[in-house]
């Protein structure tokens, strides 16, 4: 499904920019497959009776012209789930962060349609103030050719070493998605310098959790879909007293007594 080998030269490539956009990663006679999962995902078909963690378009409810969202689509389909908890991802994630494993903390399902809006810039590690240590490496995996037309990822490049901020303001189809961006980089003097990520369809980019990045609207008339994997640490925990955020989705895998988080909640991959 995956191949793909490290060498030293990405590695410094990633602790310089703070990304890491690689043009092939998926086998391409997986693609049409899991492209087809998008839709029978969001009108509620879940192959092993689980619904995901989070939901958050449907079809007939929401909105045709918004970002769509599913977190922990993994959980649903054992076919996402072999890609989001591919033992490959958890070594690339391990060894970018000088982990000594990795595991998911969280899987994405994004599908941004024709006229798709924007989506906030932002630092993933932010959203995970409920584990210690509050840190992240995400694997964004396409599963259509990008562009800029297209609403693609974009990044700051070396924003992974201005530090990490609370989340603020609209993540969700915000007027102006670089507004926290450009507010927090005149105030601390940053120069803001943007890549987008411009891949084929089975391409992928893997990025900090402290990254600034965001994405503008799909003005194409194609869809543009990506599965992502959010790792952490395998030896995370669940922080003691932090019930905010994303915590109130995730805080109800706790074990009463132990900060332990759960393997089959939140899976090993390396």
């Amino acid at each position: 499904m995956i191949n793909f080998k490290l060498n030293n030269n990405l590695i410094d490539e990633f602790n310089e920019n703070g990304y890491l956009i690689l043009d092939k990663f998926i086998h391409s006679e997986y693609l049409d497959e899991l492209r087809n999962k998008f839709e029978p995902l969001f009108k509620g078909d879940f192959e092993t009776g689980i619904e995901p963690d989070e939901w958050n378009w449907k079809f007939n409810r929401d909105p045709m012209n918004v970002t769509r969202q599913i977190c922990n689509a993994w959980k649903s389909d054992n076919l996402i789930k072999q890609l989001v908890c591919h033992r490959i991802i958890g070594e690339i994630c391990s060894k970018l962060m000088n982990w000594s494993g990795a595991r998911l903390i969280q899987d994405n399902l994004l599908w941004k349609p024709p006229g798709g809006k924007t989506l906030s810039y932002h630092q993933d590690a932010a959203y995970d103030d409920w584990i210690i240590p509050q840190t992240m490496l995400t694997c964004w995996m396409s599963m259509d050719d990008t562009s800029i037309e297209k609403g693609t990822l974009e990044y700051v490049r070396g924003s992974h070493k201005w530090g990490l901020q609370p989340p603020k303001g609209k993540f969700h189809s915000p007027d102006d998605y670089k507004k926290e961006l450009n507010s927090f980089a005149k105030k601390n003097n940053k120069k803001i310098e943007i890549t987008y990520v411009k891949v084929p369809a089975g391409g992928a980019a893997f990025h900090h959790g402290y990254m600034w990045h965001g994405s503008g609207i799909n003005n194409s008339r194609e869809d543009r879909r990506a599965i992502v994997s959010h790792c952490v640490p395998s030896n995370a925990k669940f922080h003691p007293t932090n019930e905010g955020g994303t915590a109130k989705t995730y805080k109800k895998f706790k074990r009463e007594g132990s900060d332990f988080l759960d393997n089959k909640q939140f899976p090993i991959l390396f």
